[in-house]
C-alpha cells in the first residue's frame, strides 16, 4: 500500500504498525462531520493487525489494538452523508494524483455507510493503544 505522504503525522501510524494498513475491519467509533461554519471533518477509528496465528476457538489472533484519529480540511466532492460513528470500513483508500496539491479519501463500508471527500489537508491526530474492546489502554 503507498503511503500517504501528505497527510501530517502519518508516521505515527506506520510506526505503530509497521506499514501503512488497510483498516480493514476498523470500526468507527466517532465522526465529527462538517458544518457549514467549519469546513472540516474528523473521525476515530479502532483498528488492529491480524497475527499469523489463530485463539482456541479458531479466530486469527487480533494484536496492536489502537485509536487513530484523523482529521481533514479544505474539503470538495462531499460524499458523507450516510457514513456515521458505528461504522465498520472494510478499507480507507487514500489518493493523489501527479503534481496535486488535494487528495481523495474513500471510505468503503461493510454497513452500506460508505463516504468519499477530497481534502487539502489532512493530519493524523493521534494512535492511541486501547483494549480489544476500543477502550484506552
Amino acid at each position: 500500500m503507498t503511503l500517504p505522504t501528505y497527510i501530517s503525522k502519518y508516521q505515527s501510524v506506520v510506526s505503530r504498525y509497521g506499514r501503512w494498513p488497510s483498516f480493514h475491519d476498523a470500526n468507527v467509533v466517532h465522526y465529527d462531520p462538517p458544518t457549514p461554519h467549519h469546513a472540516q471533518l474528523g473521525f476515530t477509528i479502532h483498528t488492529w493487525t491480524m497475527a499469523n496465528e489463530v485463539d482456541s476457538k479458531g479466530f486469527f489472533v487480533l494484536q496492536d489494538h489502537s485509536l487513530v484519529t484523523f482529521r481533514f480540511r479544505g474539503l470538495s466532492d462531499l460524499k458523507m452523508e450516510t457514513f456515521n460513528s458505528g461504522n465498520i470500513l472494510f478499507a480507507m483508500q487514500f489518493s493523489q494524483s501527479a503534481g496535486a496539491s488535494r487528495f481523495h479519501v474513500e471510505l468503503d463500508s461493510v454497513m452500506d455507510m460508505s463516504g468519499s471527500f477530497s481534502a487539502a489537508e489532512g493530519e493524523v491526530i493521534s494512535v492511541v493503544s486501547c483494549t480489544s474492546d476500543g477502550k484506552p489502554a
